[in-house]
Formats: structure tokens, sequence, C-alpha cells
């Protein structure tokens, strides 16, 4: 099977040669399709982080290979400025990297270092503020006058605007209201089904990885721990906690309903399958203890 982005025994170590020597990765072997919306969960320090990180370069393998459509990212040290407008990566609270005068000239940042024309430029700065829900007034105007989740909208629609064959959202919800959150999520899948692109997300809230992930993987100290669809991974509970993770919360109520008596289904991930489960049960006077 051809992937879009692929690592072969990815080795990731840090302070070689020192006492402080440490592995973040370990030969880690993972395939990623064209199309999928993967998300990438694990503890703080789990190797996560590092792990988007060689995906455009910006690490190094200390061993083993990051292939990007079956190409070794660091075949030709050259090509890597290439790798990064092909795999955009999006840092967790990109909004502190704003910096230019308007909105517009923010977005247009990473296409204009690719040398494009101006034209071009202008196409994908509206291209790209569409997909993300700012207007032409939000373009006018400065960052510094945006609210958070305008920022952070402002701050992926830059990276989007390169147009990415694989776009890497780290924490793309952290520090949002529920609202923001979810205008940040619904926008993420939008953009997904619209340009076919691949989407990976870094995420430690369990109720965004179920309400948009195609596959997740688990990293833990520094290897995949397990890896599959939302329903695989998070149907292994009890694995999950053992290595510091946990369900969605809509998850634990349901299990413990279960557990309790009532008739109802252990694997419910997001609060709109929730609902629609309540829904069905008041109608039909199901599922009483």
């Amino acid at each position: 099977m051809a992937y879009v982005l692929q690592t072969e025994d990815l080795t990731c170590i840090y302070g070689e040669g020192t006492p402080l020597r440490t592995v973040a990765l370990d030969k880690i072997n993972i395939g990623i399709e064209q199309g999928e919306l993967l998300a990438v969960i694990g503890q703080t320090g789990s190797g996560k982080s590092s792990l988007i990180q060689h995906f455009n370069g910006i690490l190094r393998p200390a061993s083993g290979r990051v292939l990007l459509n079956g190409r070794d990212i660091w075949a030709d040290k050259k090509n890597i400025r290439q790798v990064r407008f092909q795999v955009g990566l999006c840092f967790q609270y990109p909004e502190y990297q704003l910096f230019e005068e308007t909105v517009a000239k923010d977005i247009a940042f990473g296409p204009r270092n690719m040398g494009l024309s101006d034209a071009e430029i202008d196409d994908r700065v509206h291209e790209a503020a569409r997909y993300v829900g700012l207007t032409q007034a939000h373009l006018d105007a400065s960052p510094f006058d945006l609210s958070g989740g305008e920022k952070r909208r402002a701050a992926i629609a830059g990276v989007i605007a390169m147009r990415p064959q694989v776009l890497i959202l780290d924490e793309p919800t952290a520090g949002l209201d529920p609202s923001g959150r979810d205008t940040i999520l619904g926008f993420i899948r939008a953009y997904r089904q619209e340009t076919g692109a691949t989407v990976i997300i870094v995420s430690h809230s369990m109720e965004d990885v179920a309400a948009i992930a195609t596959r997740v993987l688990v990293v833990h100290q520094g290897k995949i721990a397990m890896s599959g669809t939302v329903e695989e991974v998070f149907s292994r509970a009890d694995e999950l906690v053992a290595i510091g993770l946990n369900v969605p919360q809509v998850t634990r109520v349901f299990t413990e309903l279960n557990r309790r008596g009532f008739h109802v289904p252990k694997n419910v991930y997001t609060v709109e399958q929730a609902g629609n489960i309540l829904l069905q049960l008041l109608h039909t006077g199901e599922g009483k203890a």
C-alpha cells in the first residue's frame, strides 16, 4: 500500500553522548494514508510531539527514515524546505506567532515564502480564510484586534494557505471555550472533506478525538501502544487508563450505566451519539434496569 507519510524504524534521541540521553522515539513504524484524519494521543512526554516534528523535517531522525510519498525526506537536505510546504505544521497556541499589520498579510506569509505571484497569493489567502470562516473584515483587521478563537483560525489559515498535502495541528482547540472548540473542529472536518487533504491532530481531549478522527494512534514511552479506529482504541479503556490516558467522559457515563444494569451500549464516544441513544430509549421505553 502507498502511504502519503510513512516511518521506517524512526528513532529520536535527545542528549546523545551525555548522562541525560533520552530515547524519545524507539523504532517507530507507521503508515498514514491520503485523506485520513489521524489523531495522535499520549501522555506529556510520550513522544507524540517529537513524532510530528519529524514528519516535516523540524527534527532529523537519529536513525530510521521518514517517507513522504515514498521518498526519504532527508535524502537531499536541499529539499527539506519543500517538504515543509507539503507537510504544514501548526504548533500549539499558534496565535502567539502572529506579527503582521493585517490578518491578510499574516496568512500570506507562507505563500510569499514559496515565491508565488501576488495574484496567486491573494487567491490562497481568501481561500484559506474561507476554510476557517474569516471574512474580508477580518482580513483587513490587525491580528491583535481579533478574539482568541479568531486568532487561532487566522494562524491555522496561514498554514492552509500553503495548500499542504498533509496538515498537522498540535492541540488545535487548547485553551478555547466550548463554542470556539466546536468551531475549530467543524472547520477542520469541513476542510478535510472539501480538499481531501490528510489531517493529523495531536490532542489531549478525548472528546475532540472521538468527534472527528478516522484513526487513533496512541504513543507511550516512545512506542506505538495502539492504533485503530476510535471504537477499536477507546474500547480498550482499561489499557488506556493504565498508561495514564482515558476515554471520553460520555463513554465513562454509559459504561457505568451499563454496569449498573441499564440496557444501554458501552461503545458511545460522542455527546451526539449519546443524545440519539437517550432519545430513542425515551421514545421506546427501553433501557430500564
